[in-house]
């Protein structure tokens, strides 16, 4: 059975339908095809596209670039330019000073009390930071001894000047 054969054992109100539906697609699209011919459409002509072609500047010196921006100091102030200071080393800041080791523990062995300590500062290529165990009587950093250990805290002196280095500091 063809297809005009089965569209004639339609009820006469769908063929009515279906006659309407195309009739009604085929003048959208003929509608469609004129507005694009007339020119009405959405899209500009090809010849008002403002597209241009990339044109990369000559080659610059890229190292003489990169020296003139190092070498220019970027932080400006009304008085004029600034001179920076250089960065001083933390390391030598502490050096000598109990401030220069952190107490990270206390233990017993036996009736002595010892206290650990590791640098604040790593030297360099120093993998993890070597333990100090110190007991009553040894040096901490320079002329600085240990005084007095006890179940939180450690009691340093150097000459007529006492410091106490607690295990837990208290949040400022």
């Amino acid at each position: 059975m063809s297809v005009l054969q089965r569209f004639a054992q339609l009820p006469a109100h769908e063929q009515i339908v279906y006659k309407l539906t195309i009739k009604l697609t085929a003048v959208a699209f003929a509608l469609g095809v004129i507005w694009v011919l007339l020119g009405l459409s959405d899209q500009s002509p090809t010849a008002d596209n403002p597209w241009q072609a990339s044109v990369l500047p000559q080659g610059e010196d890229a190292i003489g670039l990169y020296v003139a921006v190092a070498e220019k100091p970027r932080w400006f102030s009304e008085a004029g330019i600034q001179q920076t200071k250089p960065i001083e080393d933390p390391a030598k800041a502490l050096e000598g000073k109990p401030e220069s080791m952190r107490l990270t523990g206390l233990v017993t062995k036996g009736n002595t009390r010892y206290a650990l300590f590791v640098p604040v500062i790593l030297s360099a290529g120093a993998g993890k930071p070597a333990v100090s165990q110190l007991a009553v009587g040894d040096k901490l950093v320079g002329d600085w001894e240990i005084t007095a250990i006890s179940a939180n805290q450690v009691d340093i002196r150097q000459g007529e000047e006492t410091r106490t280095l607690k295990m837990y500091q208290p949040k400022k």
